[in-house]
């Protein structure tokens, strides 16, 4: 006598074993960075202040580069699509005067959201 295989057991033990195996590949590989611009004096958030995120230099089409304006808070946020050091440069006009500028530097590692404080100095430069 012949034993019957049941088909549809067999399909639905191997699509259920399946899952795991392709849900592991969601995994987030950017990286982020939050930026903290504060001021050297009263070390209270800056907001207004141009930030620019470059790797090796201020290069608009380098792979890792970002730039825009902290928000009411003082902050700044950007996304990477590969772990790197990043330079931080922070400025602020200030009127008829010259600029205020703040530098820095984080390690991104990837998956992972770091935060870096940069001090905006009380000098002018010009």
């Amino acid at each position: 006598m012949k034993k019957k295989i049941h088909i549809l057991p067999v399909i639905l033990f191997f699509s259920l074993l399946s899952i795991p195996l392709f849900s592991s590949c969601d995994k987030d590989t950017n990286s982020y960075l939050d930026v903290l611009v504060i001021n050297e004096g009263d070390r209270t958030p800056v907001p207004g202040v141009k930030v620019e995120l470059y790797q090796n230099n201020c290069d608009p089409s380098d792979l890792n580069y970002s730039t825009g304006v902290t928000d009411g808070n003082g902050s700044y946020s950007a996304k990477f699509t590969a772990p790197a050091i990043i330079n931080i440069k922070a400025t602020l006009a200030v009127e008829n005067e010259g600029v205020r500028i703040g530098t820095g530097s984080a390690r991104l590692i990837e998956g992972e959201t770091k935060t870096a404080q940069v001090i905006l100095k009380t000098e002018i430069e010009y």
